[in-house]
């Protein structure tokens, strides 16, 4: 069996539409802002006729077909452990460190926004002029994206309210379980679902993915299948909020820091 055949018998197993391939691999495109991610109905139909996909494109069929890359990699005659033996020398990758080791890892900042017009939750594209706006924004747009929280999105209450614009950290899009003390305690996620965007808590178990709305949002509590459904984007790290949301909550200062990394929301003295 050739690797085309392979490719459409695992397709076809999963009962996966090359609908599917072409939604999934267009959000992972969004996501690493980069088509080179995209696989088109056209470029599925080559790859399962015999065709060798870009290691991009193979990326995104890892992710649609549910299997890991070195097994991808294998279909097309490459074993990854092979790798060392042919090398003289490598170097070890850094990995990115814990964040529950009491770090500051989402801080809620006022600034003079004014509030995006667009009523759904939109992931920004990687533009500094765009940007530019957030004083303290990371540079390393290959980490770090930004999206703008709808104004009809209430998903996360006062913690991040309609109009606010948040930074995600794309390396933590590991749902964290934790004994978290508050809900601001816990770890906040953009999420990509077939409805949309979401910013919120996330619950994984197995693929079943629920998105948790703040307590007195008027969203409701949602279910997805991972990752034909819903993908987590990352970990939202920082946020700016609009300047009427600052006006409304006179009195009080928007902080963060919490040892566990969650935030807090403390009134002036």
């Amino acid at each position: 069996m050739d690797s085309g055949e392979v490719i459409q018998q695992l397709r076809e197993q999963r009962f996966i539409k090359t609908s599917d391939v072409e939604r999934i691999s267009r959000t992972i495109a969004s996501i690493k802002n980069s088509p080179d991610f995209y696989v088109s109905h056209s470029t599925l139909a080559d790859v399962e006729n015999g065709s060798v996909p870009s290691i991009h494109k193979l990326f995104s069929l890892a992710v649609c077909l549910d299997v890991s890359l070195e097994k991808l990699l294998a279909i097309f005659g490459i074993d990854s452990q092979e790798v060392r033996p042919f090398l003289v020398e490598y170097d070890q990758r850094a990995e990115y460190s814990d964040t529950s080791s009491g770090k500051l890892s989402f801080r809620l900042e006022s600034s003079n926004l004014t509030p995006l017009r667009s009523d759904e939750t939109t992931l920004l594209r990687s533009n500094p002029q765009e940007l530019a706006a957030f004083a303290s924004t990371t540079l390393d747009s290959r980490r770090y994206r930004h999206a703008a929280i709808g104004l009809k999105d209430d998903t996360m209450g006062e913690l991040i309210p309609p109009g606010s614009v948040v930074e995600i950290d794309i390396a933590q899009n590991a749902v964290k379980i934790g004994d978290w003390k508050s809900l601001r305690e816990r770890p906040i996620y953009l999420v990509w679902h077939t409805e949309g965007h979401s910013c919120c808590w996330c619950h994984l178990e197995g693929k079943d993915l629920t998105i948790l709305p703040y307590p007195i949002s008027r969203q409701p509590v949602r279910h997805f299948k991972v990752p034909r459904e819903a993908c987590v984007i990352g970990r939202v790290t920082k946020a700016w909020l609009p300047f009427h949301q600052q006006l409304s909550n006179e009195g009080q200062t928007l902080v963060t820091e919490t040892p566990q990394g969650g935030l807090r929301l403390r009134s002036r003295s």
